[in-house]
């Protein structure tokens, strides 16, 4: 049995990723805000008997230091590890150009997607390295915001951060027991893609169960995609 760690995992791609991860019957802990629709999921994962999540209703735009510290020792203590982590949650505000762009958003933006993922790499890398066996950190990135980058403001400069965030840290631990993974996913289904793309027929795109699916069959089974990258190995030739 593992325990995994999702961040943004109340709906979407969170949500599927959680429903992957339950049916081996491993450790959750659900991160997101919004605590009635984390309830829900809850429920869905208890009534197929699959596990009993932890719920966390952490809201990372309002956590501070102090948070992310009793964090890692609440986890320490009721797991004492950690074998995967997602970070997978962020906020896309409505497309804007950078002229228009409301400072007090754009804030608000990087502080979500960018500067509490930097919380959470720092509190669980301790307990990802207590680990018997290879554990797996995984950044949910977005194809679009190098392909389209126009307009997506904050948005596509915080998921630019990630993405360098986790090269870094994956850089500076090339020999711990943790593979580092830059999922740079396309389209799929979820609430806040028909919000950017009202016209657009989302039945022409994969469904977020089955983008959860191809992430777990990439990270826990080391198939190979281009959309998603292992860090490791350019890690590991830098520092012979």
């Amino acid at each position: 049995m593992s325990t995994y760690l999702i961040t943004g995992a109340a709906q979407g791609l969170g949500r599927a990723l959680a429903l992957g991860l339950a049916s081996n019957n491993n450790n959750l802990i659900l991160f997101d805000k919004d605590l009635e629709a984390l309830n829900l999921v809850y429920d869905e994962l208890t009534t197929k008997g699959d596990c009993e999540p932890a719920l966390f209703p952490m809201d990372l735009l309002g956590a501070n230091i102090d948070h992310y510290g009793q964090l890692q020792e609440t986890l320490r203590s009721e797991y004492g590890q950690l074998d995967g982590v997602f970070l997978n949650a962020a906020i896309l505000p409505a497309f804007t150009p950078i002229e228009f762009f409301d400072y007090k958003q754009w804030y608000e933006v990087l502080h979500t997607n960018l500067n509490a993922n930097f919380h959470l790499i720092q509190q669980c890398l301790p307990l990802m390295k207590n680990g018997e066996t290879t554990s797996q950190l995984v950044a949910i990135l977005d194809q679009d915001t190098e392909s389209h980058p126009a307009y997506y403001g904050a948005y596509g400069v915080a998921k630019a951060g990630l993405e360098q965030l986790m090269v870094t840290t994956a850089f500076e631990n090339p020999s711990d027991n943790i593979d580092f993974y830059n999922a740079k996913l396309g389209a799929f289904q979820s609430a806040t893609r028909s919000r950017q793309f009202p016209s657009e027929d989302p039945t022409l795109l994969p469904t977020a169960e089955a983008m959860a699916n191809h992430l777990l069959q990439i990270v826990l089974e080391g198939l190979h995609s281009e959309d998603i990258s292992k860090l490791n190995d350019d890690a590991a030739q830098s520092s012979d």
